[in-house]
């Protein structure tokens, strides 16, 4: 009897030893990334004015930590183990400032939501539709924003960027360096708009 229990026994334990090494040391570490802004010229007739960034929306698809792929159309993967470093909304605002103050140097860039002691004179809104694209294929970019006048409460401009920027090779860094060029490219296109707009 106790010869038939031990048999019974011992692929029950050997399961479990098996699901315990896997627990302890079987799992792959998580990366973490950031958007980062992108050098470039100023803007053609940069003058001072003062910018408020945001609010920035997102699809509710992007609004996750993980890194989102689009592997076709109608599917989308989600990197398990790559992840963003800050809520991608946060991320998306942070650098679409910085890179507005670098090309547009004499200009005083807030980020939203801005104290009641900064003047804004105007305030970027940015609804991002799509942001992402094929592992080492093209990241698309697809937004819809508008420029607010703070002085008379009307909007001044509004319009839709769709914007495609090469990876340049397989890998989620990779992915993640071609999603800030394209905010680059969106935020020379915001900046040559603000321009024209009266101090």
């Amino acid at each position: 009897m106790k010869t038939l229990t031990r048999r019974a026994l011992f692929p029950l334990l050997l399961v479990a030893a098996v699901l315990a090494a896997g627990c302890l040391g079987g799992t792959a570490p998580t990366r973490f990334y950031v958007l980062a802004p992108v050098d470039g010229p100023a803007a053609s007739g940069e003058r001072a004015m003062s910018v408020g960034v945001g609010p920035v929306s997102l699809a509710s698809y992007l609004d996750r930590p993980q890194i989102v792929t689009r592997p076709a159309a109608d599917k989308i993967d989600l990197g398990e183990f790559d992840q963003w470093g800050e809520p991608l909304r946060d991320g998306i605002t942070r650098v679409l400032a910085e890179d507005l103050s670098r090309q547009l140097p004499r200009a005083r860039i807030s980020i939203f939501p801005w104290r009641g002691l900064e003047a804004v004179r105007y305030q970027v809104i940015v609804d991002v539709t799509r942001f992402d694209g094929p592992v080492a294929g093209d990241t698309a970019l697809e937004a819809r924003w508008r420029v607010l006048d703070l002085t008379s409460g009307k909007d001044v401009a509004a319009k839709t960027a769709r914007l495609a920027e090469p990876t340049g090779g397989p890998g989620y860094t990779m992915t993640v360096s071609s999603m800030s060029r394209a905010l680059g490219a969106l935020s020379r296109d915001i900046a040559q708009t603000l321009v024209g707009l009266p101090s």
